[in-house]
């Protein structure tokens, strides 16, 4: 069972922004902000969090150590590796993730996937209030077994700007509803990921919204775009990445949805997507 351990330091380890280390990445937002550096020294992988903590793990230990300083609150590294960390952590394990929200149907998981401040968060959250538990925010993570795909379940928080959180009237307004218990464990639970759909806007959409299957080539190039992986990586992982999304380009539809910005858009997106909800197979039920 993974464990996070915080340790309390006078100082943390600088960020690798000036070494000549191969196996070294920075990570941006959407704005071109670094968001965070990611390194592999020896068998220990590092993620450094700017002003937060920095992070390390290996692929065969079960503890996860974050170094911080006393100026730094324990909600919010936990949170971080909730939503940061720990999905890396079972990436670098065999694991994939998606950079995506997602809902629970009967038939399964269907994953919302989109650049940041495309809309999953909140589109995620409008379905779950038309009776669509939700099973993740921001980071989808799935494994491939016998050529299906198990989405596993992992701590999150809803997390909603101002103006969605309003409109939903959601917490009294306020951008971050907290929906995750710290009593869930990783892979406590698996569901069958059914099927992804990928959002984008654009202003020149003729009507609200317009929804396309892609073909097994679009959709496996789409994927990819949402990956998230810890890099770099040898070859072989790499390979068992791209064969895994291979298998699951292959194995679920893969949906492009483009809709006119604006909340007002909201409920034809939602119907829309409640549609394909019902179109999906039901099974006997997920697995645990």
């Amino acid at each position: 069972m993974l464990k996070l351990r915080i340790e309390r330091a006078e100082a943390i380890m600088p960020p690798p922004t000036r070494t000549l280390n191969r196996r070294a990445d920075v990570w941006r937002d959407i704005r071109g902000e670094v968001f965070a550096y990611a390194e592999i020294l020896g068998d220990e992988y590092w993620m450094h969090l700017p002003g937060l903590a920095s992070f390390r793990f290996s692929s065969g230990e079960d503890e996860i150590a974050a170094a911080v300083t006393s100026a730094v609150k324990d909600d919010l590294v936990v949170d971080a590796y909730h939503r940061n960390v720990l999905p890396m952590v079972l990436q670098v394990r065999g694991r994939e993730v998606l950079h995506a929200s997602a809902v629970r149907s009967p038939s399964g998981v269907v994953a919302l996937c989109g650049i940041s401040e495309t809309g999953k968060s909140t589109i995620a959250f409008g379905l779950s209030r038309r009776g669509y538990p939700l099973w993740a925010d921001d980071v989808v993570v799935f494994e491939i077994s016998d050529l299906s795909a198990l989405a596993t379940s992992l701590p999150f928080s809803m997390r909603l700007r101002p103006s969605a959180a309003a409109l939903f009237d959601a917490e009294g307004g306020r951008a971050s509803t907290v929906v995750y218990d710290d009593d869930v464990r990783p892979g406590s639970e698996t569901a069958p990921l059914r099927a992804v759909c990928v959002l984008s806007r654009a202003k020149e959409v003729a009507s609200p919204l317009a929804v396309r299957r892609l073909s097994l080539t679009e959709g496996f190039a789409a994927l990819l775009d949402h990956a998230c992986c810890f890099t770099p990586q040898d070859g072989e992982r790499k390979r068992r990445m791209i064969h895994h999304y291979l298998d699951l380009a292959a194995g679920i539809p893969i949906f492009d949805i483009c809709f006119q910005p604006g909340l007002e858009n909201l409920p034809a997106i939602l119907d829309t997507l409640e549609e394909l909800l019902r179109m999906q197979p039901v099974t006997d039920g997920p697995a645990s």
